[in-house]
């Protein structure tokens, strides 16, 4: 009984996972828990518990693994991922135009996570560029800010 609580925690456990993958081998291992402690708890008497429990582990592990399979896909991520790169290629498109005309170029601090020195040389740049959002927006950017690190002399 202690074996079949403890089988219990840790498959309840390990189905508090966040991602698809997590949560289909979350659910495949609770399956196979649940599967063997119904298969040790209905074995008759003139058959190894054991084998029982790993009869009905594994019969209830593969549906789980199936329904899970099925319910936690991939598509939305996959269209998310791809929504994602097209929003970076423009973002690409963008700055490689080339049609920026320099405003103002200064040096000021900057966030020391990404410029060791605390410094960073900052150009504002004047863009006129319209921007797909979407099949139904679009977006005007006037502006554009680069910030690039000072170069150590």
């Amino acid at each position: 009984m202690k074996i079949s609580a403890l089988l219990m925690s840790l498959c309840l456990f390990l189905s508090a996972c966040a991602t698809n993958q997590k949560s289909r081998l979350a659910a495949t291992a609770v399956g196979v828990g649940v599967g063997g402690i119904i298969g040790a708890a209905t074995a008759p008497s003139d058959e190894r518990t054991e084998l029982h429990a790993l009869y009905w582990a594994g019969i209830i592990g593969v549906i789980s693994a199936v329904a899970a399979n099925y319910y936690w896909n991939d598509e939305r991520d996959i269209d998310m991922m791809k929504l994602e790169n097209e929003k970076m290629k423009a973002q690409l498109d963008f700055f490689q135009s080339g049609t920026a005309t320099l405003l103002k170029e200064t040096t000021g601090s900057a966030d020391k996570r990404y410029f060791q020195s605390g410094k960073a040389k900052i150009k504002l740049y004047k863009v006129d560029q319209w921007v797909d959002e979407g099949p139904n927006k679009k977006s005007h950017r006037d502006q554009m800010i680069e910030i690039l690190p000072l170069e150590a002399h």
